[in-house]
C-alpha cells in the first residue's frame, strides 16, 4: 500500500513538472519525449505495483 501511495505520489509530481516544462517550452519534439518518457514511466509504475502486490499477497498466504 506504502508503494501505491509514494508511487502515485512521484508519479503525479514528475508529470506535472515535465508536462509543464513541455508547455512551456512549446518545442515539438520536446514535447513528444516528455510525452514517451511520461507514459513509459506510467508503464513502470503499473507494473513494479503489480509485483508488489503479488509479493504482498504471497507474504500473507505464507502466514
Amino acid at each position: 500500500m506504502d508503494n501505491l501511495i509514494s508511487g502515485l505520489l512521484a508519479a503525479g509530481i514528475f508529470s506535472a513538472f515535465v508536462l509543464g516544462l513541455a508547455e512551456s517550452i512549446g518545442a515539438v519534439p520536446f514535447v513528444i519525449i516528455v510525452v514517451f518518457v511520461v507514459v513509459l514511466m506510467l508503464i513502470d509504475l503499473k507494473q513494479s505495483l503489480a509485483d508488489g502486490f503479488r509479493d504482498e499477497r504471497e507474504r500473507r498466504g505464507k502466514s
